[in-house]
């Protein structure tokens, strides 16, 4: 069976106030250098004309673009469209990964990776110890059964109208102590140089605070 790997382009926008997205224009660019396969391999979706035509320019497919959102997405689509790209997308494609555009993937997508992700019919995120929204976005797995706690999550009440939490929010409280909900040593997070050692031969993406942080790595 067969994962499609999702990414995604939108503006700026939080509480209807649209802020510069320039570090993120900058981010995607030096992805796709670093990950040049990522123009290939992901199947991208935009919230307007604008964000479309920038990948289009970097090379990527563009699938959709949402710019017929509901009007609750647009208005926060920094927390929410992110959110909203998932849900439509394993809607059409049944199973599919998101992957952010501030990673590395060291090694391609195999089947020891796929059949992992689809023992269980559970979300698989990635992991981050004592992260503050519990569970973190950055490359995560999603099937059709989780539609219904999907479309459930967009309607929750949580602090600050971020995706991560409107995850949270529906998952069971415990979900850090259950492992079928990570994807564990298959993605690790790097935000300082010390994690580097926590990157092992099942590693597929590294989560970086910046891509910088590759240049003495050597894996």
């Amino acid at each position: 069976m067969k994962i499609t790997c999702i990414s995604g382009l939108y503006k700026n926008i939080c509480g209807g106030i649209k802020k510069s997205c320039k570090k993120t224009l900058e981010e995607v660019h030096n992805s796709l250098q670093i990950n040049p396969h990522y123009r290939k391999q992901l199947v991208c979706y935009a919230d307007c004309t604008e964000t479309s035509d920038f990948l289009k320019k970097e090379g990527c497919y563009v699938h959709k673009v949402f710019d017929d959102a509901p009007a609750d997405i647009i208005f926060d689509t920094k927390h929410k469209m992110k959110h909203w790209i998932m849900y439509n997308a394993v809607k059409e494609f049944k199973n599919v990964l998101w992957i952010d555009w501030d990673t590395y993937n060291r090694k391609p997508i195999d089947e020891p990776f796929i059949n992992y992700c689809l023992a269980t019919p559970n979300p698989k995120f990635t992991w981050i110890k004592n992260y503050w929204a519990t569970v973190n976005c950055a490359v995560y797995y999603l099937n059709e059964s989780s539609l219904e706690l999907m479309k459930k999550s967009f309607s929750a009440k949580v602090s600050e109208p971020n995706d991560e939490l409107l995850w949270t929010s529906v998952l069971p409280p415990d979900v850090r102590k259950q492992k079928e909900y990570w994807l564990n040593s298959f993605v690790v997070n790097i935000w300082d140089e010390i994690e580097f050692q926590d990157v092992t031969s099942e590693t597929y993406f590294l989560h970086l605070k910046n891509f910088s942080m590759l240049k003495n790595y050597r894996g």
